[in-house]
């Protein structure tokens, strides 16, 4: 709980917020907000989301499940749906890198998926 009521603390500072905004713009009461920020009080699912939402982060971020804010911007998927951890961890370590960097990557991905269907073709 504690990596939740820090992160919250921190992004409400950062974006130079009061208690009171957070709590009209998200229609949380100002004590709750402020009892989530200490530690005094647990953050239900809906409130999580709720406020990552407004903040423009992830769930995962106020969990302390990654360091990376802005996974939220991500709409990579499986066929099925979902997002391996693997897929989750090559995603958050893109960034930083280069638009030259990217087109590297593609390429590699590219020769890869490109050598696997060959040695499929010929088994």
């Amino acid at each position: 709980m504690e990596i939740i009521s820090a992160r919250l603390k921190q992004l409400r500072k950062d974006k130079h917020l009061t208690l009171r905004e957070v709590s009209e713009a998200t229609g949380i009461s100002n004590s709750t907000i402020s009892e989530i920020e200490t530690g005094e009080h647990g953050c239900t699912a809906g409130t999580l989301k709720l406020l990552a939402d407004f903040y423009g982060v992830s769930t995962d971020y106020l969990l302390g499940n990654t360091d990376n804010p802005n996974t939220s911007i991500f709409t990579v998927a499986d066929t099925d749906g979902t997002i391996t951890t693997i897929e989750y961890q090559l995603i958050d370590k893109l960034k930083g890198l280069t638009v030259e960097d990217m087109i590297e990557i593609e390429k590699y991905v590219d020769y890869l998926k490109a050598k696997k269907e060959v040695e499929k073709n010929e088994k």
